[in-house]
């Protein structure tokens, strides 16, 4: 439950540093990754404007969110694992 919280809190930051890779931007201003989210708009009926950002912020958060949840369990470990060097 702690790691859900942990990466529910790091969703955003992770999020805005997903968005700041180099090369999304050029990704997105050459077409192709709108080509990739295609599948997306088409399942989801979008068909243009808003609907397309929406669909694409929405993956965004819900990768941020794994990304996020997988940081918080690896780091949950390596604690737990110093914690129990530190008894020994």
């Amino acid at each position: 439950m702690i790691c859900i919280l942990i990466a529910l809190v790091l969703t955003l930051p992770v999020g805005v540093g997903i968005a700041h890779v180099p090369g999304v931007a050029e990704w997105f201003a050459s077409g192709e990754g709108y080509e990739f989210f295609d599948p997306f708009f088409n399942a989801f009926g979008a068909d243009g404007g808003e609907s397309t950002s929406d669909i694409i912020f929405g993956t965004l958060y819900v990768v941020s969110f794994v990304v996020s949840l997988a940081l918080a369990i690896a780091a949950w470990a390596i604690v737990s694992g110093l914690r129990r060097m530190d008894r020994r």
